[in-house]
């Protein structure tokens, strides 16, 4: 089962934990209060200048995806995740407190003609709670695509998650 995050704007994200080489549905208290933090962000979006979002193609990623369609810039996406606080916005350019895991190559699919899916999983070194996670354009540094934050997700070693975002061009 996917767990789909209410989306606003472009980009969706659907998350699965990977526990013992199994994938599992995000736990209901997480669902909870994922709604509630969406509800939050939502209420003080009506009085700010910058909107912040659960899930966001940055002003960046969308300037990328031109470069790609002219031909001046290859398409390669990267996954990563981070561990810190806060809410991305439109002008967003990393992740909050990138994690230490490389990030992993995303593979690419278009599930309808004006849509496009990069999927891929992540694994902990270490146990730490996972908050945000995006697409890059290299695997260090780079432009940051799509960023998605979401409630902690607590990971113990070798425990993961699969990250999917499915980017509709407008």
């Amino acid at each position: 089962m996917d767990r789909k995050i209410k989306t606003i704007g472009k980009a969706k994200l659907t998350m699965q934990i990977i526990r013992n080489g199994k994938e599992y549905d995000l736990p209901l208290t997480w669902k909870i209060k994922q709604f509630f933090r969406e509800l939050r962000i939502q209420f003080f979006n009506l009085f700010r200048a910058e909107k912040g979002y659960a899930d966001v193609l940055t002003q960046a990623g969308e300037e990328f995806y031109v470069d790609v369609l002219d031909g001046t810039a290859v398409g390669t996406q990267y996954i990563g995740w981070g561990t810190g606080t806060g809410t991305h916005a439109k002008a967003s350019t990393a992740l909050f407190t990138e994690a230490t895991e490389a990030r992993v190559a995303a593979t690419r699919t278009q599930p309808v003609a004006d849509k496009i899916r990069y999927e891929g999983t992540l694994t902990a070194s270490a146990a730490e709670t996972i908050t945000n996670a995006g697409t890059l354009t290299a695997l260090t540094g780079g432009i940051l695509i799509v960023a998605s934050d979401f409630t902690g997700v607590a990971l113990g070693i070798n425990e993961g998650i699969k990250f999917q975002w499915t980017i509709e061009l407008t």
